[in-house]
C-alpha cells in the first residue's frame, strides 16, 4: 500500500492541500471531521463517533484497514486541519478483493475547492498501488455536485438502485457508478 499520496494545491486557498492515508495520530481530528460531516451532509451516510468511547475503536479500525491490503481511509488536510476523507472498502472473498466501494466526504465550507477531486486522485493512486481493478460507489440520484465530480473523475453510471436509501423520510434512488482501472 502506498504510504505517500499526491499533494494537491487547493484552488480556493493559499495553503497546501495534502492527501494521505489516515494514521492513529489523526484519530482526534478524524473523529471531529466525521462528526461534522454527519451533521452537515444529509446525503452522506456517516454515523457520528463518540470522542471518548469511539477513539479506541477508530484506532483499531485504522490498524485493521491498513493491514487488509484492499481497504483504506484517506484524509485531505491543510496543515493540521482535516477538510475531507475518503474510504475504500474491498471484499473479503478472493473473487471480490480487487473491487472496492468508495465513499467521500468534504466539509461544506471546502466543497467546490478541489478537495473532492484531490481525494479522488488519492484514492485512485492508492487503488492502483494496491492492485485494485474497480472503484465503485452508490450516489443519491439528486446529488448533482457529487455526480459531476465522479463523472469528471471518469466514473460512469452503471444502473439505478431503486428506492435503496431513506432520506428525509422518503425512499430515494441511487446510481451505482464505477470506474475500471486499466
Amino acid at each position: 500500500m502506498a504510504a505517500a499520496l499526491p499533494s494537491v494545491a487547493s484552488p480556493a486557498a493559499a495553503a497546501h492541500l495534502t492527501v494521505r492515508l489516515a494514521t492513529e495520530r489523526d484519530v482526534p481530528a478524524l473523529i471531529a471531521l466525521i462528526n461534522q460531516l454527519a451533521s452537515e451532509a444529509r446525503l452522506l451516510f456517516v454515523v457520528p463517533v463518540d470522542p471518548e468511547t469511539g477513539a479506541e475503536d477508530l484506532r483499531q479500525f485504522l490498524t485493521m484497514t491498513a493491514a487488509s491490503g484492499n481497504n483504506a481511509v484517506l484524509v485531505a488536510a491543510e496543515g493540521a486541519k482535516l477538510l475531507g476523507l475518503a474510504t475504500a472498502t474491498g471484499g473479503v472473498h478472493p473473487a471480490k478483493r480487487a473491487a472496492v466501494e468508495i465513499g467521500i466526504g468534504v466539509l461544506e465550507a471546502h466543497q467546490g475547492c478541489g478537495v473532492g477531486a484531490a481525494l479522488m486522485a488519492g484514492l485512485e493512486e492508492w487503488a492502483r498501488s494496491a492492485g485494485i481493478h474497480r472503484l465503485q460507489l452508490p450516489v443519491v440520484t439528486t446529488n448533482a455536485s457529487a455526480i459531476a465530480l465522479y463523472r469528471k473523475c471518469g466514473f460512469a453510471v452503471e444502473g439505478t438502485l431503486s428506492e435503496s436509501v431513506r432520506v428525509d423520510g422518503r425512499h430515494v434512488d441511487q446510481y451505482m457508478m464505477a470506474k475500471l482501472l486499466a
